[in-house]
């Protein structure tokens, strides 16, 4: 009987100092990653994409490693079980002060973030909008636009129109169906609009700005019909649609862009993430993922590489579009972005600042590409809803109260 005793105890001394063990040298491994250039390598990738969903699971996690290699160490003390103990400890630290950092750069930057609701993480996809309407016919293709309905409101309210990412060849503009949903809830009209995304026979940079720039038309002409406040428009968008919404909202406030499609109103404010401002820096320094690969993105979208047209690249670059009557800009730009370079946005905000653009560009420290759109809840999708509403509600286009 004693002699069963006793190995039952090591049993579970060894059971509880593997679970430590595995738990902590993933969680360092996570951290380690989170530190490198995440353009350089498929570790700075990975480590950097799961902070912004995951991090208070993983220093949970960390915590229940190191009670773990308590635990073990209690049963039988030796130099493996202490070893293990030490670096449940490192990965605690390490985790805490990772999410520490992401917490205090939001808050420091007026937005908030709760880690306890962010453990309970719910899929992207809400109830859907309320209506989707053509708003464009074009080479075949119906375009639609997905309009989401405040619950309640008090007079007019203020609009935004979305622009959905996915490299201009993927993606969808009820991907991010329930931060669209939660805009509405909060009082905002929202447009989610479609364009032509390429294909491997037909590159779309000149043909999916024609298609937003319509749908801003389309948003112009039937604001009004959904109770919407055109003197309180927001283009948003994200990735590749962060490109358009630029694009689109500098070239209308400078009365330049032409279309067939009916006048265009000039957005207030403009709220971009990741925003792929420069393609010369996304294709020669994103970084490689199968499928994904921004070398291919890049010359999808403008039908070769760079070099064989440089009239494409200049027509698609943001900082083409930069003059001083650009609308109030907020850029979420993380800093370990491994498809559109963090230097290349810091680049392209320094040049509207020069120009008089007024423009906030907030780096999120351990983030990676999508960084909010992997789950709602998590502490990134906090960031982003709570960052974009205090900069529309500084701006005036917050919903009445």
């Amino acid at each position: 009987m004693l002699h069963a005793n006793i190995s039952l105890k090591r049993i579970l001394h060894f059971l509880l100092l593997c679970f430590s063990l595995f738990s902590a040298v993933a969680v360092l491994w996570l951290c380690m990653g989170a530190l490198r250039n995440p353009t350089r390598s498929f570790h700075a990738v990975v480590g950097s994409m799961v902070w912004m969903t995951f991090g208070p699971h993983l220093m949970l996690l960390s915590a229940f490693s190191l009670l773990s290699a308590g635990l073990g160490l209690r049963l039988r003390r030796g130099v493996f079980g202490s070893g293990v103990l030490i670096l449940s400890a490192l990965a605690l630290l390490g985790s805490s002060v990772i999410n520490a950092r992401i917490v205090s750069r939001v808050v420091k930057s007026g937005g908030s973030v709760n880690p306890v609701k962010g453990l309970f993480l719910k899929p992207m996809v809400a109830a859907g909008p309320d209506e989707s309407l053509r708003f464009r016919e074009v080479d075949g293709q119906d375009l639609f636009v997905a309009v989401y309905k405040p619950r309640e409101r008090r007079g007019l309210s203020p609009v935004l129109m979305y622009i959905h990412g996915g490299g201009f060849m993927t993606g969808s503009n009820i991907e991010t169906d329930a931060d669209l949903r939660w805009f509405a809830d909060q009082g905002w009209l929202v447009f989610s609009v479609e364009y032509r995304l390429f294909t491997p026979e037909v590159p779309t940079w000149d043909k999916a700005p024609a298609d937003v720039a319509c749908a801003l038309a389309w948003v112009g002409r039937y604001a009004e019909h959904f109770q919407g406040d055109l003197t309180r428009l927001a283009v948003l968008g994200d990735s590749a649609g962060g490109n358009l919404a630029l694009n689109l909202s500098y070239a209308a406030a400078q009365g330049r862009l032409e279309t067939d499609c009916g006048p265009l109103p000039v957005p207030s404010a403009v709220v971009v993430q990741y925003p792929a401002v420069d393609p010369q820096a996304i294709y020669h320094e994103g970084f490689p993922i199968p499928g994904f690969e921004p070398r291919m993105l890049v010359s999808g979208y403008i039908g070769g590489a760079p070099g064989e047209f440089p009239d494409r690249v200049r027509a698609v670059s943001s900082a083409t579009h930069i003059s001083a009557a650009a609308p109030p800009t907020l850029i979420l730009a993380p800093e370990k972005d491994s498809i559109v370079p963090f230097t290349s946005v810091s680049r392209f905000a320094e040049e509207a600042r020069s120009a008089g653009v007024l423009l906030e560009m907030i780096p999120l420290p351990f983030a990676n590409h999508v960084y909010n759109q992997l789950a709602w809840g998590a502490i990134g999708n906090q960031a982003r809803r709570s960052l974009t509403r205090r900069f529309l509600t500084e701006h005036g286009l917050a919903p009445d109260s």
